[in-house]
C-alpha cells in the first residue's frame, strides 16, 4: 500500500469529487483516478460510486475512512518526530495560543526560550480564548496562553500579566501639540464603538458605558488586529489593551483618549496546562522569569 494513496482517498472522501481532490492535491485528475483504482485493487474492495459528476463512499469507504485517517496521521506524526530527532531536537513542546498574544508579545518570547533551550521542538498553534482550553483538556496541546480564565476544573491556571485597557480613536491628521484634546464624550455620540474584540472584559465595560452614556452606536469585532484597522481607518474607536497598541500609538497612527468618567478594566493573560511535564515546567519558569 502506498501512502499517497491513503491521502488521496481521504481528500476525495471529504470532497465526494475527483476534480476538486487533483486540485487540492495540485495533481492531474487521471492521476487521482489512478490512486483510488490502486487502493481498491491492494485492499480488493471497492470505495466510491458514482453520483453525476461527484461521487459517493460505499459502506465499504465509509468503514475504511477513520482507519485510512489513523494510519496516516501516523505516519506523518513519525516522519515529524524523526525529522525533529536528526535535527538535534530531544523534546517537543506544543503551544496554543490566543491571536492577540501570537501578534504581540509570543515572537520574543519564543526566541529568547528556543535559543536558550535547542533542543526543545517548539510548535505553536494560534487560537480563539475558548478552543484552547478545551485542547489543553483533550491533550492535543501542552500549553496554552490566553485571554480568558477557562471553566475546566481539571486544568492548572496561572495568572501570569495584567495589562491596561485604554481608550483609543484615530489620528485625525492635525497636530498634537496645538489639537485640544479628544472628547470621549463627544466619541460615544457620533462615532462606533467596536466592542468584543477582547474575550473577558467587555460585559461588565459595556455596562459601565451604558450607565454613563446614553447614545453609544456599536459594532462586534472579534479580532484586535481587525478592530485596529478599522480604527486606523477612521471608522470608529474601542477599549483595547495597551500591549496590542504600542506601535500604532508610537508611530502616531492611533491615540489615546483619556476616559475621567470610566474605571478602565485590565486585560488578564493567563497559562494553563494539564499535565505537569518537563517542558511545561521549562516554559513556565521560563514566563515568570520573563514577567517579573
Amino acid at each position: 500500500m502506498n501512502i499517497n494513496w491513503l491521502r488521496t482517498f481521504i481528500i476525495a472522501a471529504e470532497n465526494e469529487n475527483f476534480r476538486k481532490t487533483a486540485e487540492k492535491l495540485y495533481m492531474a485528475q487521471p492521476t487521482v483516478t489512478a490512486h483510488i483504482k490502486q487502493l481498491e485493487r491492494d485492499i480488493g474492495t471497492q470505495f466510491f460510486r458514482r453520483s453525476g459528476r461527484n461521487i459517493v463512499l460505499t459502506e465499504s469507504g465509509r468503514r475504511f475512512l477513520p482507519h485510512a485517517r489513523s494510519i496516516l496521521s501516523s505516519y506523518d506524526r513519525g516522519t515529524h518526530d524523526l525529522l525533529a530527532w536528526e535535527q538535534g531536537y530531544k523534546r517537543k513542546l506544543n503551544i496554543a495560543v490566543s491571536p492577540l498574544l501570537a501578534a504581540t508579545m509570543l515572537p520574543y518570547i519564543i526566541r529568547q526560550f528556543m535559543e536558550r533551550h535547542v533542543d526543545v521542538e517548539v510548535i505553536v498553534q494560534v487560537k480563539d480564548s475558548k478552543e484552547i482550553s478545551e485542547m489543553i483538556e483533550k491533550g492535543e496541546a501542552d500549553l496554552g496562553l490566553l485571554q480568558m480564565k477557562p471553566l475546566q476544573k481539571t486544568l492548572y491556571v496561572e495568572k501570569i500579566k495584567e495589562d491596561k485597557v485604554i481608550c483609543v480613536c484615530p489620528h485625525d491628521g492635525g497636530d498634537l501639540e496645538s489639537s485640544p484634546p479628544i472628547d470621549i464624550h463627544d466619541l460615544f455620540e457620533n462615532q462606533t464603538l467596536f466592542t468584543y474584540n477582547h474575550p473577558e472584559y467587555w460585559d461588565d465595560l459595556l455596562s459601565a458605558i451604558h450607565a454613563k452614556y446614553s447614545k453609544v452606536r456599536t459594532m462586534v469585532v472579534t479580532q484586535v488586529h481587525i478592530t485596529k484597522r478599522f480604527i486606523e481607518e477612521g471608522l470608529g474607536f474601542s477599549f483595547l489593551p495597551e500591549m496590542s497598541l504600542r506601535r500604532e500609538l508610537m508611530e502616531g497612527r492611533l491615540l489615546e483618549v483619556r476616559t475621567p468618567d470610566l474605571k478602565l478594566p485590565k486585560a488578564s493573560t493567563y497559562l494553563i496546562t494539564r499535565e505537569d511535564t518537563e517542558e511545561n515546567r521549562l516554559f513556565q519558569a521560563f514566563l515568570k522569569e520573563y514577567f517579573s
